[in-house]
């Protein structure tokens, strides 16, 4: 199984980036259908919401990585004698 030797953390990560690519992808294509079909509907504060939604959880993301690095650094560290 894919999740079988994985973290928690690792599992939360994958779990959390599928999530936001399909919000993301499927809110693009939204907004895309809407643009084709009339383009002369105003979708500034969709887009404005996409790049918000991406930028935030771009920022998630990365925090949460951060995170991690640094507490892996930590356990990687040998004690002094």
């Amino acid at each position: 199984m894919f999740f079988r030797n994985r973290s928690v953390v690792e599992i939360m990560v994958l779990i959390f980036t599928g999530i936001v690519g399909f919000s993301l992808l499927a809110l693009g294509a939204t907004i895309a259908i809407v643009e084709i079909r009339d383009p002369t509907t105003d979708t500034s504060s969709a887009v404005q919401a996409l790049t918000s939604i991406l930028s935030g959880i771009v920022g998630a993301l990365l925090g949460l990585l951060a995170g991690r690095a640094e507490s892996l650094d930590r356990l990687a560290a040998r004690p002094e004698e």
